[in-house]
């Protein structure tokens, strides 16, 4: 069984073409490891401060970029072509958000909202052809239909859960208190501290009110999964239309991590000039963002490891939609959130059939 597994990853990296003939396991281990880094790669972050989140980007995508460059290596330096790198900035433009809607409406409600347009962007693109892409008529079309209709319904539901707050319960009731009810040399000590470190920290979005933070929240993470959607449409439009282009998609990894790192660069420039060289920088969130980042990026080559021993119609909507069961999940242990669980659980029985 080793044996065979080594040999069939050895084929998929090697090859230039879509091995059909491989086995089916093999694309569905590479797709389980990319649900589950996906869906857990902001984790590490998830208690460390990140002010607005563009220094944190930089890392993130630094990290990216590494595990792409390994990737191109392994792969032998094949063609690089210019165009997946649309799609890096695609990416890059919509993860600028990240930050502030885990801030305003938690990673769960996030992951599900982002990961639903998513969803339903790519599957678009992949069924009807959109934008020069080659259609992908799925087997059972009434079943599929279901499944979007049903990611759909889950997102129209989510909005009725509450988001769980920034600020740590310990420190709830220091902040809310009046001063006269901070009695203690320690209490003030404490909130003294604790306020110096949020005002350095603090953010437009931290001062807005619940229903702000919901409204924006949502709206920021589904303008982030239409750009998320479209990431991939670049190397597939490669793939279907340029001559003798390579069709294993791990060949347009490193185009696409390389778009994704530039694009970061030259946000993060235009955002020191904005902060008149005062960004907000903090050194504590820089492995936890690598870690974060070599996670996406290996989530991200075995999304193509996968695609090319199974079909972009059975892993894409797996890849879309598992992330948000797997938030949902930490979601349980974190902060008992059973119930998103449950029904993600249930939707993506739908979806992915």
């Amino acid at each position: 069984m080793d044996n065979n597994i080594t040999t069939v990853i050895t084929t998929l990296l090697s090859t230039t073409q879509a091995p059909e003939s491989v086995s089916g396991y093999v694309g569905f281990l590479c797709l389980t490891i990319s649900v589950l880094f996906f869906g857990s790669n902001y984790l590490p972050v998830k208690q460390f401060q990140t002010g607005d989140g563009m220094f944190f980007q930089l890392i993130l995508t630094l990290a990216i970029w590494t595990v792409g460059f390994v990737v191109h290596a392994i792969r032998g330096f094949p063609k690089f072509y210019a165009l997946p790198m649309l799609g890096g900035f695609l990416w890059s433009t919509g993860n600028l958000n990240t930050v502030p809607i885990i801030k305003m409406i938690g990673i769960g409600m996030g992951t599900l909202f982002w990961n639903t347009i998513l969803l339903i962007v790519g599957w678009a693109v992949a069924r009807f052809g959109l934008l020069g892409v080659k259609p992908e008529v799925p087997s059972n079309e009434i079943l599929n239909y279901v499944g979007v209709i049903f990611a759909l319904i889950s997102g129209i539901f989510y909005l009725f859960v509450e988001t769980e707050s920034s600020v740590p319960e310990e420190r709830q009731h220091l902040i809310n208190a009046p001063i006269a009810e901070i009695t203690t040399e320690t209490e003030i000590s404490g909130v003294l501290t604790n306020v110096d470190d949020d005002i350095r920290s603090e953010t437009f979005f931290d001062k807005l009110n619940t229903g702000s933070k919901r409204l924006l929240g949502i709206s920021m993470a589904i303008f982030s999964g239409f750009l998320y959607g479209f990431t991939f449409t670049p190397a597939l439009y490669v793939q279907d239309n340029y001559e003798n282009a390579s069709q294993n998609g791990l060949d347009y990894v490193f185009s696409l991590y390389t778009g994704i790192f530039m694009s970061s660069i030259v946000y993060f420039t235009i955002y020191c000039i904005i902060k008149k060289n005062k960004p907000m920088v903090f050194p504590k969130v820089i492995l936890p963002a690598l870690i974060s980042g070599w996670m996406w990026g290996i989530a991200n080559s075995s999304f193509f490891l996968a695609s090319n021993s199974l079909t972009q119609a059975i892993t894409f909507p797996i890849v879309s939609s598992g992330p948000s069961a797997i938030s949902a999940l930490w979601g349980i242990f974190v902060r008992c959130d059973w119930i998103s669980a449950l029904w993600h659980i249930k939707i993506n029985y739908f979806v992915n059939n």
